[in-house]
């Protein structure tokens, strides 16, 4: 028969001792350290160019719409995905600063971009 070994719980609430005296290099995190808070500029809609290319490369041999080169707020960002996606009737998402869109629709993306006020462009890669 095995006998169970109780663990013990470790008491760390003296772990972490802020020490102001000494500076060790090490710096003692608080909520607010946590959070990066980047504040992008969000640019207007004409002060941003933004590409649309098409993509096949890795995705089963599926070709997805590509829009680069956006700055600004994600929540707009957001917003804009779902105006794209709504209009052209197809699924997409948003990847970092990148939208992607299902499907070869790259002519019908750039002139709803260029409808909602943005300087987009076409390109190839």
């Amino acid at each position: 028969m095995s006998k169970k070994k109780k663990m013990q719980k470790l008491d760390l609430s003296n772990f972490f001792i802020e020490n102001n005296d000494k500076d060790t290099g090490f710096k003692v995190l608080t909520d607010n350290d946590n959070r990066k808070e980047e504040e992008n500029p969000s640019l207007p809609p004409n002060a941003q160019k933004l590409f649309v290319r098409k993509e096949k490369k890795g995705r089963g041999g599926k070709v997805v719409t590509i829009v680069e080169g956006y700055k600004g707020n994600p929540q707009t960002l957001e917003q804009l995905t779902k105006k794209i996606k709504q209009q052209c009737g197809v699924g997409g998402a948003t990847k970092g600063k990148e939208i992607v869109i299902q499907g070869d629709i790259a002519d019908k993306v750039v002139k709803i971009l260029i409808n909602s006020g943005y300087n987009a462009k076409k390109t190839t890669m």
